[in-house]
């Protein structure tokens, strides 16, 4: 029989007690299988997992191909499905797509208020702009602002993604303004992830680095913090990962220069006309909501 050889085959490799349970079984299986009853059983087990897998891998594949298809390219410009999460989502092109003139990125920890603010960048109308209402996002939303006749693609990045997803999806050669989006009203050391990600980034890229603006959101909160607050408390964060990251050519002053060469401005959703202004053309705008020194 064909277990009896199997089975003298791999009868060398087994232990003594192996052997044994296997003498014991064999006569008890027997009526019910035949001789060789454990060879049979385990066989039979090894058999029906492998083909198993096999329809597994067939039916799985087909699924994921026309699932892919029906989602079809309308759906690019509104969202990135996380199934790209390993691919480089800029940039984006297709028959669907809109022409743009450049890119801004909207980034930093979860429910700090990034897909409001985005929602109310992309309202081409002041009067049709509204509170938006958001939940935690698990994709990434692409939108477009318009302004002097340019056409500014916008891309809210999840905040469950973190800095390392961010910097590794989203090369920031290939942007042009940067919104690093804080919450006045929580700890700042999430933030200061995205940051400190950023800044190494933009260190070993000596050429087409992106404009930077930290957005302190929710500052119309009784319990929110001030910029200046919030940019002394993002600079002993940076410093701490810096002594982690084991940086030993960077004093505590390289970080505060850094740190000093980008603004902050106060936000929330009924005034962010700083964010407007920098998402827009780039510039800093230059009032009592915005710290650079």
């Amino acid at each position: 029989l064909l277990q009896t050889t199997l089975r003298e085959s791999i009868a060398p490799y087994l232990p003594p007690p192996v052997l044994k349970a296997i003498k014991e079984i064999d006569p008890q299986l027997e009526p019910y299988v035949g001789p060789e009853g454990c060879i049979t059983v385990v066989g039979s087990l090894l058999l029906s997992y492998a083909l198993y897998q096999l329809v597994r891998n067939i039916f799985g594949s087909s699924l994921s191909s026309s699932s892919s298809s029906s989602l079809g390219d309308g759906g690019k410009n509104k969202a990135i499905h996380e199934d790209y999460r390993d691919q480089d989502i800029l940039p984006v092109s297709n028959e669907k797509s809109r022409p743009f003139d450049g890119t801004i990125v909207l980034c930093g920890p979860s429910l700090t208020g990034k897909t409001s603010l985005f929602y109310q960048l992309i309202q081409q109308e002041q009067e049709q702009q509204q509170k938006w209402k958001t939940v935690r996002s698990i994709k990434s939303n692409t939108g477009f602002l318009e302004h002097n006749r340019k056409v500014l693609r916008v891309l809210d990045t999840p905040g469950h993604w973190g800095p390392e997803k961010l910097i590794r999806a989203v090369p920031l050669r290939d942007i042009d303004r940067l919104l690093v989006v804080v919450d006045s009203t929580q700890p700042v050391a999430p933030a200061a992830d995205y940051l400190y990600a950023i800044l190494k980034q933009q260190k070993s890229k000596s050429k087409n680095k992106a404009s930077v603006l930290i957005s302190c959101h929710k500052s119309d909160h009784p319990k929110a913090k001030n910029a200046r607050r919030i940019k002394l408390q993002l600079r002993s964060e940076l410093i701490r990962l810096s002594k982690l990251d084991n940086i030993d050519d960077e004093n505590d002053n390289y970080w505060e220069e850094n740190l000093n060469a980008i603004p902050l401005c106060s936000s929330n959703v009924d005034n962010f006309n700083s964010v407007r202004e920098f998402c827009e053309t780039g510039a800093i705008p230059s009032s009592s909501t915005t710290t650079k020194r």
